[in-house]
């Protein structure tokens, strides 16, 4: 892996981390209602679960390498594929009234009821194991070894995740209250759509 493509992976990656989603809004909720130090246990949850995930994905790309020559290539093209699907339907969705709700928080805030709570949020979502497995092949270059590789994408993902959730965290009282609007979170999805379909293009047309 270049540099250079190591970067564009941290562009992206930034970009996706910025854009408020399910986690943003429990860490946020962590930090309004127990503060930033604790939310380090909702951090380390978000992280724990994002790394089973990324493994389960990389799992699942070294079988298809095994198990077809062509495998990197229909796998890079599917993948490519659902981002733009995924930025498409960013793109297309309509703003929502209902906003930011930072109300749901149970428990006593211990860093064990944290981690875990966070944890679960990021385990439970399939569609983020089917987005590790569309972004990483993008990024792989299959002549050199893929170990090294998939272990700089999994921790570069793991230091923005975490950053980023103690970012929301240490802000929550500033940024609830501006993303509690529909039209901002709209204007997020947007973004995040943009971003999705700029970087399928970007990478299906790169050599390499």
């Amino acid at each position: 892996m270049t540099f250079d493509t190591w970067l564009l992976y941290f562009f992206a990656v930034l970009l996706i981390a910025i854009a408020p989603g399910t986690m943003a809004v429990l860490s946020m909720s962590h930090g309004i209602h127990y503060g930033k130090s604790r939310s380090l246990a909702t951090a380390l949850g978000s992280v724990t679960s994002a790394l089973i995930l990324m493994a389960a994905s990389a799992a699942g790309l070294g079988a298809l390498l095994s198990a077809t020559e062509y495998g990197f290539t229909i796998l890079k093209y599917c993948g490519a594929a659902y981002l733009i699907f995924l930025g498409i339907k960013l793109l297309l969705t309509k703003a929502s009234a209902k906003g930011l709700d930072l109300q749901h928080i149970k428990g006593k805030g211990s860093p064990k009821q944290m981690f875990k709570q966070a944890f679960l949020v990021g385990i439970s979502n399939p569609k983020d194991l089917l987005f590790f497995g569309a972004l990483f092949p993008q990024f792989i270059d299959i002549t050199a070894p893929q170990g090294p590789q998939l272990a700089t994408l999994a921790i570069t993902w793991a230091i923005v995740d975490f950053s980023f959730v103690m970012l929301y965290a240490s802000m929550a009282n500033v940024l609830a209250p501006t993303l509690k609007t529909s039209n901002k979170l709209h204007w997020f999805d947007r973004t995040s759509g943009g971003v999705f379909i700029t970087l399928a293009a970007i990478l299906v047309t790169r050599e390499g």
